[in-house]
């Protein structure tokens, strides 16, 4: 079973390669409304996904690509663990 840590671990990283202001964050914390990111538009959202549905053997059925669900990183990390 995987840790809810190690998911917010590997998002945090992945969302720092994405999106490049969050480089200047020093701390994301797991409630952080990731929208505050300019570089977190639609587009970064999509490629954050997609990778969450690789990274994790997940799949995200269409109804569930709302905004609200992955607006943080401790949404993200919640989501998988309930879906893996």
């Amino acid at each position: 079973m995987i840790e809810r840590k190690e998911v917010v671990e590997t998002v945090v990283e992945r969302l720092r390669e994405v999106v490049p202001e969050s480089r200047e964050v020093t701390v994301i914390d797991d409630h952080m409304d990731l929208r505050d990111f300019a570089g977190f538009d639609s587009l970064g959202i999509l490629e954050l996904l997609v990778w969450l549905e690789e990274q994790f053997a997940i799949a995200i059925p269409d109804e569930e690509l709302v905004v609200e669900n992955f607006n943080s990183v401790g949404k993200m990390a919640d989501y998988v663990i309930a879906n893996r």
